[in-house]
């Protein structure tokens, strides 16, 4: 599998990519979209398309014409980016992680 298909099919789910999408995630991050998916560079690929996540949220959630219909699942896409964040140890930029922390000193 070619990694433009591994990408096509990654998002696939969440809804589609354009071409011009695909390009951006690829070329931007130095890979060749032609280059098949390997145990060598998944990771890489997967990386890739975790920093691409968040422009795919400044989207519509749902575009509708003449009787065509178009929609983004935010919500999911969101969970994937953190999903893929906290195993590549990536900076989550768009989840808000709550945590607790000791304020006894100010007492």
């Amino acid at each position: 599998m070619t990694i433009n298909d591994y990408i096509k099919q990654k998002f696939q789910t969440f809804g589609n990519l354009s071409e011009a999408d695909l390009l951006d995630i690829v070329v931007s991050n130095g890979l060749n979209g032609e280059d098949e998916v390997t145990a060598d560079n998944i990771e890489s690929v997967s990386i890739t398309i975790a920093k691409f996540i968040p422009s795919l949220l400044a989207r519509p959630k749902s575009i509708n014409e003449s009787g065509f219909s178009i929609s983004w699942d935010m919500d999911a896409l969101k969970e994937y980016y953190a999903y893929l964040c906290n195993k590549y140890e990536i900076e989550d930029e768009l989840n808000v992680i709550s945590s607790i922390s000791d304020a006894s000193d100010l007492w």
